[in-house]
């Protein structure tokens, strides 16, 4: 069986023989257009409660756009809108970073865009920013219930409305990516972040959990509730209006407009069922995160593993296919991230148990799977030194380590899971 997986901006070929291939799960196959902008402007005009237009009329507006790290449609989103702000007193697009790289060339290109589409569109009132995590022109909004010190961009706060735009998926530690984390982490100060990200590790800020969630035995994240709350704080007596979509490469799988929860309820519906799988765990898994942005970084590709991880069986193997072009991490998370996880394993897990510092949650759960499995193979263009510190193994042919299985397990099955960002894996 000859086998396809996304890797950077290419595909990646090999041979798996039917009597060892356990099957290939990516998102499933339904009806999706090609027409983005035809259905975006259906959406916007059958809204889950007002429609933009009426809202932001005589309106100061803030429009959260996600940054270059989310392979959404970002043109097709912002030009949907634009058509629909003509009347607001004045239109603050922000990209919504959180603890990502600021200036990326990719950001950059979005801010472009942004100015080109809103000129073209006739806004004649509109400034485009990109969020800074570590600027000193915030504002303190208190403290969540949970005790997350409450710290915004200072161009986020007190506008009359608020459009989020987001395109959803699984997230293996907020349940789903959907326009809460606009706000935070979106648009909020290091400080804030670090101590919501603090809750990673609780066991049930995972995948398929989220406040939002139709099943109200899926609710309880404590994470992504804390997200909730600051969303509230941040918009207070505001209108909070959300264009989000479930895409597919060019396509649109789902899109809905309007009131925030009804929303992201119908898009965790969605992804529940065309993203989440309940599988049987084999001994060999070969993962790729789906290629470019996805597999930007280990950082980055990391997500992909921890979706996909209950597909592999306790002492297993697993072969991660991620490109890696931009290295292990965006520079603020490699002293938390890469340079924490190349300690002794034990030492890695047994440090969060301390003070927690951003970026640590994803060495802690690279380590839990590392202790859980034989091995984690990479095919990458990171080279040998720097995969080999971090516990991994590099590997340069993905067809020699398939037939190396099959020769010390002739029955041995293999799982093949791309597009791993955006599914959500649960063992049977």
């Amino acid at each position: 069986m000859y086998i396809d997986l996304a890797y950077g901006d290419s595909k990646i070929e090999f041979d798996i023989p039917d009597e060892n291939f356990a099957g290939k799960i990516i998102p499933k196959q339904v009806s999706a257009t090609s027409d983005v902008e035809g259905k975006l402007a259906r959406v916007l005009a059958n809204p889950h409660g007002p429609h933009l237009d009426e809202l932001v009329r005589s309106r100061t507006v803030c429009v959260l756009v996600e940054d270059h790290t989310r392979d959404a449609p970002h043109r097709e989103l912002v030009s949907s809108i634009i058509p629909l702000l003509t009347d607001a007193n004045l239109v603050q697009f922000i990209i919504t970073t959180g603890s990502h790289e600021v200036n990326h060339p990719a950001n950059l290109e979005i801010v472009d865009m942004i100015r080109r589409v809103s000129e073209d569109g006739g806004l004649s009132s509109f400034d485009v920013h990109i969020n800074d995590c570590q600027s000193e022109d915030v504002v303190d909004l208190g403290v969540t219930s949970r005790g997350t010190p409450l710290i915004a961009n200072a161009l986020a706060v007190g506008h009359d409305v608020y459009v989020s735009l987001s395109d959803m998926k699984a997230h293996y530690f907020a349940g789903y990516s959907n326009g809460l984390k606009n706000f935070l982490p979106g648009v909020c100060a290091f400080k804030t972040i670090e101590a919501n990200h603090s809750m990673s590790v609780d066991p049930k800020a995972t995948f398929g959990r989220h406040p939002y969630h139709p099943n109200s035995s899926r609710r309880d994240n404590p994470l992504a509730d804390d997200m909730r709350e600051a969303m509230e704080m941040m918009t207070k007596n505001a209108k909070v209006f959300t264009l989000s979509v479930i895409s597919s490469g060019r396509k649109l799988v789902w899109a809905e407009a309007g009131r925030l929860e009804p929303v992201i309820a119908r898009g965790i519906e969605v992804l529940d069922e065309t993203t989440s799988f309940t599988v049987d765990s084999v001994p060999r898994i070969i993962v790729s995160p789906g290629g470019y942005p996805q597999d930007k970084s280990l950082y980055h590709a990391q997500r992909g593993l921890e979706l996909t991880k209950n597909a592999v069986a306790d002492d297993g193997e697993v072969l991660l296919v991620a490109e890696c072009r931009d290295g292990v991490a965006p520079p603020k998370a490699t002293e938390n991230f890469f340079k924490k996880l190349k300690a002794p394993l034990d030492e890695v897990i047994a440090s969060i148990t301390g003070e927690y510092h951003l970026y640590e949650h994803k060495a802690f759960k690279f380590a839990e799977l590392l202790k859980r499995v034989s091995s984690v193979k990479m095919y990458t263009a990171l080279d040998k030194e720097t995969i080999e510190s971090a516990h991994l193994e590099k590997i340069d042919d993905i067809q020699e380590v398939i037939d190396r299985w099959i020769a010390d397990d002739p029955k041995t099955k293999i799982l093949v899971l791309d597009k791993g960002n955006k599914l959500s894996i649960y063992a049977s």
